[in-house]
């Protein structure tokens, strides 16, 4: 202990602790990255927890992070170098300290995560909020399968990645988007597809169903890396991993109807229009009128025309049309609109359906009408209904009746569809019976004579 001194006057001005012991290192001393160090670990193909035996440390700096691995076992060795990383961070940045202690992954090369890419894009891409979540889920699948996220988990912690409620779905999104993007190339990708159809086995409904799944799994991912989104994006990025990848098309998934229309409309009429006439108006409204579940459950009474026979499907304050050609006017048949003017006199909101408040800006599936949709779900397939979208199959059979009895084109007003190729691959079936008229029996005979006379 000594006694410090003001060197001007001589006087006492406190007591100084000398010791040659360091209480707490600075960042530029190696001693404080000794405690910083890591040995990583990964799962091999086998699901065998492997640990790498080199240290490794990972690097804050400017709102950027990475991993370093030091290249030595030796802790005193990794902790010098360690610090000479982070003494380059601060004096020269990123781009000079990776080229010099990553030279196998210069700055132009390392990319970005999948969390930050996916970020990015819903920051400023021009693709709305719901596209942007429903492209990461397909990504994110992708990613999670060609970096073996799953392997070597037990049944019980893959269960947790639906567990939204206690953060185990959080923890699996974490992870994911902690994956470098890199791990996307065109033959990772091409690689995937191939195993995933061939995990289906030789059974041709399963092999179909699971080539159509691939497909649309790539085609979402795929439309993230557009050039028009990149365009705009500001992180740093990998090759395009979908460079030369070809999607196989495995052709249209053609309706086909598992019910009558008429005869479901009859047990509606019979089952639901009294007892339960919120149940039966989304049905009408789909069946009748082929809306999509979303145009119904945000239906407002001002867009129903009672002099015209008639419903306006268009933008509002709480509904954004998919397409442009969404927006459409659908005719409304004189029965249908004495159920909905019925139904009027009763209610108290501007919207056709009960529920709650719309939700313009909700980046999932929200309907304001839940209730009346899950109960007219299970309704459905009470009734023999198989299509896993239930709901939907409703306004498959609207399409299909237009078509039958006005043709094609006007199925495709009807719908609001921009192709005529989207309305008679996916949503039309056959409803009459077309037969080619041959005479047969005596017929035939004397229509024989009269060519073998001639």
């Amino acid at each position: 202990m000594e006694t410090g001194e003001d060197p001007k006057n001589r006087t006492e001005t406190g007591q100084t602790n000398r010791t040659d012991k360091i209480a707490r290192p600075a960042k530029t001393h190696q001693d404080y990255w000794k405690a910083r160090l890591k040995r990583r670990r990964y799962q091999d193909r086998d699901g065998d927890t492997v640990e790498i035996p080199e240290w490794h440390v990972r690097m804050f700096h400017l709102g950027r992070e990475t991993w370093f691995n030091l290249d030595t076992a030796n802790q005193a060795a990794a902790a010098a170098k360690a610090r000479d990383i982070f003494l380059s961070l601060v004096s020269s940045g990123w781009a000079a300290t990776l080229a010099k202690f990553k030279p196998a992954t210069p700055a132009a090369v390392v990319g970005c995560t999948v969390g930050e890419f996916l970020a990015d894009v819903e920051k400023r891409s021009h693709l709305k909020p719901a596209t942007v979540r429903r492209y990461a889920v397909k990504l994110r699948k992708l990613v999670a399968d060609i970096a073996k996220v799953e392997a070597g988990m037990k049944a019980k912690e893959r269960r947790r990645k639906y567990d939204y409620v206690n953060g185990g779905h959080a923890e699996w999104i974490a992870r994911i988007d902690g994956q470098p993007l890199k791990l996307l190339t065109p033959e990772s990708v091409s690689g995937w597809r191939n195993s995933y159809v061939a995990k289906a086995g030789t059974d041709p409904v399963e092999r179909k169903s699971a080539e159509r799944s691939a497909a649309t799994v790539l085609r979402c991912s795929r439309a993230l890396f557009s050039p028009d989104v990149l365009a705009m994006l500001k992180v740093a990025l990998p090759p395009d991993p979908f460079a030369g990848v070809k999607l196989k098309d495995p052709g249209p998934q053609r309706y086909h109807s598992d019910v009558s229309p008429e005869w479901v409309l009859a047990c509606a009429e019979r089952e639901l229009k009294a007892a339960h006439p919120q149940e039966f108006m989304a049905l009408l409204l789909c069946l009748w009128g082929g809306l999509r579940r979303k145009e119904a459950d945000t239906l407002t009474w001002a867009q129903v025309d009672f002099s015209g026979a008639q419903i306006h499907i268009r933008r509002t304050e709480y509904f954004e049309p998919k397409t442009e050609e969404s927006q459409r006017t659908v005719d409304v048949p004189p029965a249908v609109l004495d159920v909905i003017r019925g139904l009027k006199k009763d209610s108290t909101s501007e919207f056709v359906l009960d529920g709650g408040a719309a939700n313009p800006a909700a980046t999932y599936d929200y309907y304001r009408a839940d209730c009346t949709w899950r109960r007219l779900h299970a309704w459905l397939k009470d009734k023999g209904v198989s299509q896993q979208k239930a709901i939907h199959a409703l306004r498959k059979e609207s399409g299909s009746l237009v078509a039958c009895a006005f043709g094609i084109e006007a199925a495709r007003q009807h719908l609001g569809h921009g192709d005529i190729r989207t309305t008679s691959a996916h949503y039309v079936e056959k409803k009459r019976r077309i037969e080619v008229q041959l005479p047969t029996g005596d017929k035939a005979g004397k229509l024989r004579a009269v060519d073998g006379a001639k």
